[in-house]
């Protein structure tokens, strides 16, 4: 890690700069903790053992973690899924500029935007940030970090866009998460999120019978569920996704805001992942347009828009 990276960094207890200790340790300017350096990536959350009242985030690590190192192959979702996350995007202007992916998982975002920024910084407070690793091996601008979204262990003011994916949702302090992503940003840097929507109708209906599902699988033990999820996703891609399918190849009218209709261009494992996603995680949060809205406004951010994705992806400036 280059010391233009390492100026990127802050210490999550007192927020000062960093310093090289040695080849495995960094140390803050302030108050001195030091944070170790392990395959070279800073190790700020174990550094700072959960404690018991923080089972709900233990048991968030442990989910994502583990799901990140099960389903690790960004292949087949990565760059279908990359399209739709950035796909109103201009890309074109993060070049020459810093980016902060904030829960990274895997990295299947982080190194389909590294091409256009010059430094990319994914920080992940799970064991996935070693996969992450793995699957931006190719992308020398990438540098991984083992951190916590709610103790960012960020320097102020140093980003040119800052996003996170599918992460907040999973937080319980959400609006605390997200002041420390706007503070990583610089001003007229420019924030997106994806956040889980509410539904309506069928697919309200059908989220509801997830959510009283959730109330077992988050208690199971993750290789039990991962079988069931599995069982699931096959009866779904046979029942579901294939007649989906079919019906587009015959040309009738189909409509992508028809449940489940995203995985109609996935292969079956993105199904099978996302199950396990759904099933595992302790804490999920929906929101509406307007809640969406209000959340990126309370942060002091402007130019809003929000619009509909398989959820809502925001946009903010600073």
């Amino acid at each position: 890690m280059p010391e233009s990276v390492l100026e990127l960094l802050s210490c999550p207890a007192c927020r000062s700069p960093l310093k090289r200790a040695d080849d495995q340790r960094l140390q803050c300017r302030g108050c001195g903790r030091e944070t170790v350096v392990r395959g070279g990536i800073p190790r700020f959350v174990q550094d700072r053992p959960l404690g018991d009242d923080e089972a709900v985030a233990r048991q968030t690590q442990a989910s994502f973690g583990y799901e990140w190192t099960q389903f690790n192959d960004w292949r087949p979702s990565g760059l279908t899924n990359f399209a739709d996350y950035f796909g109103h995007f201009d890309l074109e202007w993060l070049r020459g500029r810093t980016v902060l992916d904030a829960g990274c998982g895997m990295g299947r975002h982080a190194r389909q935007i590294a091409p256009f920024a010059a430094t990319v910084v994914a920080v992940d407070f799970s064991g996935a940030i070693d996969q992450a690793v793995r699957n931006v091996a190719d992308q020398p601008n990438v540098y991984c970090v083992e951190g916590d979204l709610t103790r960012l262990p960020i320097a102020d003011q140093k980003f040119d866009l800052v996003y996170s994916m599918g992460v907040l949702h999973h937080i319980d302090d959400t609006l605390g998460a997200l002041r420390g992503l706007v503070r990583a940003l610089k001003p007229g840097g420019r924030l997106r999120l994806y956040l889980y929507w509410k539904r309506g109708g069928l697919s309200g209906a059908l989220l509801g019978l997830v959510s009283l599902a959730r109330k077992v699988t988050t208690r199971l033990p993750f290789s039990v569920l991962k079988g069931l999820c599995w069982l699931l996703s096959v009866a779904v891609f046979a029942l579901v996704i294939l007649p989906y399918r079919a019906l587009a190849t015959l040309g009738a009218p189909v409509d992508d805001s028809w449940p489940l209709f995203v995985y109609v261009k996935y292969p079956f494992n993105v199904l099978y992942n996302d199950q396990f996603d759904r099933f595992s995680a302790p804490l999920e949060k929906r929101y509406s347009a307007e809640e969406v809205t209000a959340l990126l406004r309370s942060v002091g951010l402007h130019d809003i828009r929000v619009h509909p994705r398989y959820g809502w992806i925001g946009d903010g400036v600073k």
